[in-house]
């Protein structure tokens, strides 16, 4: 039943939990080379512009509709936001650049990138830009001049194969990898990153985007994002370069986190201990298929694991992954259990644009479709057709069906919603410190406790914040090891608290503020 042993024997083998109701020790350094506390801060909304918003009636998301959706993305509580890419493409995800430097046309221009750069800013939050630096598109001009051609002047651009330049080395066949061997192609890629950290070019980074979420980050060499991340704290020392290295075990995920290179990562470890293979459906911690413990190992491991400062975004779905409501198969209390966790646990938490309003979206069968089915529209009407809503990609097949109670329009007014519940929470997440960068540990609870996720955010010596999560299939009853002078509950669902005891049920929850007596 404990699918997760592997991340629990290495954490437990690199000593790195914390069983009590004490703070985590770390050795600090005077300096903290990862900086962008404003990331730590913050809660992220990912957005995929082809499906998010369209205002131009082309069934096309725009980057225009990023702009009128910003005050909903505000209604999130969310301070940051990260567009999938936005560049020219042969491809709709956009994962195969043919010209960094402009806009995809079906997106809008590089003046529409630039006012919602602004408006963004004018509401006191921050964007990031999808930087795509493992691999261009087969279709990319560099590549195009190359191939065949070894006197081309973009040749040392790619790895080839073969002295005629006909086989390369490549993600996919249509995504050659860029050959970072070469100094032209560090700078070229540099100097790309730095135009929209700063497009006009003044040295006032206050137009351009706050960071770069790297796809495929384990890709180019480590000395590669050291330059980078060289170069843009030369430009804007506040600005974020954020890892996607998909790597299962907190080992791995810590040379990407040493402070000269990336200030963030995913952090993927945790991802998997809750939701197992992100290509299948309910067989993940969340859906009660295995322990709450190994997910408070994770928590904790990961204080111990990664050096003081560095910022990990926790997030429990994304544009590659099983949706998390098809991950718990339509089990709403799963689903908001999962989003309590989501915002208490300590990390900059990521919204996955429909996640909040539960839309539903597993991977395909590549007959015709592979990862469509997880980026479908977002579903703002009850009829999943009305003013802006997309329609690039809209099966027969499809799981987001029309008054389903699955859209903006249906949940707006009900106080018991999923949308309204990530509301709740990002309300209070933004406004207790504790549940933003305070220091984190188990609560000691009774044996009967075992299998659940029972931790706390903040300051033992003052207020904390203890977070109890039923990700079983079974009622549990327990209590709590530790006398308190008090015990309010903030939010919960399916528990009830007497005295020292507790009752929680199946994906039952409770935020819980608390204080220790004084010795």
């Amino acid at each position: 039943m404990l699918k997760k042993y592997s991340l629990l024997v290495l954490i437990v083998l690199l000593g790195m939990t914390s069983m009590n109701l004490t703070p985590p020790s770390h050795a600090q350094d005077n300096a903290n080379p990862f900086g962008s506390e404003w990331f730590s801060q913050g809660i992220m909304y990912e957005v995929f512009v082809r499906s998010f918003r369209d205002t131009n009636g082309d069934g096309i998301g725009d980057l225009q509709g990023v702009i009128e959706g910003l005050d909903y993305i505000q209604s999130l509580g969310a301070t940051i936001i990260w567009l999938m890419p936005v560049h020219p493409s042969p491809t709709y995800h956009g994962y195969d650049v043919t010209d960094y430097y402009g806009i995809n046309p079906d997106y809008g221009t590089v003046d529409d990138m630039l006012q919602l750069i602004q408006e963004v800013h004018n509401r006191g939050m921050y964007i990031i830009l999808d930087y795509i630096a493992n691999h261009s598109s087969s279709q990319h001009p560099f590549f195009l001049n190359a191939y065949n051609n070894r006197r081309s002047i973009t040749s040392e651009f790619y790895k080839w194969r073969n002295e005629g330049q006909t086989s390369y080395e490549g993600f996919t066949p249509a995504m050659p990898e860029l050959n970072y061997n070469t100094p032209i192609v560090r700078q070229y890629m540099i100097e790309m990153a730095l135009y929209w950290l700063d497009p006009n070019g003044d040295g006032d980074p206050s137009d351009g985007v706050d960071g770069l979420r790297c796809d495929v980050a384990v890709g180019p060499p480590l000395g590669f994002w050291a330059e980078l991340r060289t170069a843009m704290r030369e430009l804007n020392p506040e600005a974020i370069l954020l890892a996607e290295a998909w790597l299962r075990d907190a080992p791995a995920l810590t040379n990407y986190l040493q402070g000269n290179a990336f200030n963030a990562a995913f952090d993927f470890p945790t991802f998997h201990a809750l939701i197992s293979d992100h290509n299948f459906n309910d067989d993940g911690l969340v859906s009660g298929q295995s322990s709450g413990y190994l997910l408070e190992i994770a928590v904790n491991g990961a204080q111990h694991v990664y050096l003081p400062g560095a910022h990990l975004v926790r997030f429990i779905n994304n544009h590659d992954t099983n949706r998390i409501m098809s991950e718990v198969e339509g089990d709403m209390a799963r689903a908001k259990a999962a989003a309590v966790w989501l915002f208490t646990a300590p990390g900059t938490p990521m919204i996955y644009y429909g996640e909040e309003i539960g839309m539903l979206g597993s991977k395909g069968a590549g007959n015709p479709y592979w990862d469509e089915n997880r980026r479908e529209s977002m579903d703002w009407y009850a009829s999943t057709f009305g003013p802006a809503m997309t329609t690039w990609f809209m099966p027969d097949d499809t799981v987001n069906l029309p008054n389903d109670g699955t859209s903006v329009e249906e949940e707006e007014g009900d106080d018991a919603s999923l949308l309204n519940h990530y509301r709740a929470l990002a309300t209070l997440r933004n406004s207790t410190p504790a549940l933003q960068t305070g220091v984190t540990g188990t609560l000691n609870l009774s044996p009967e406790a075992k299998d659940l996720y029972a931790m706390w955010r903040g300051d033992i010596e003052n207020v904390f914040y203890g977070i109890i999560i039923n990700f079983e299939q079974e009622t549990v009853s327990a209590t709590f090891q530790r006398d308190f002078t008090s015990n309010e509950i903030v939010m919960s669902s399916g528990f009830t608290l007497d005295g020292n005891s507790f009752t929680v049920e199946p994906a039952g929850y409770a935020i819980l503020a608390m204080t220790l007596p004084k010795d």
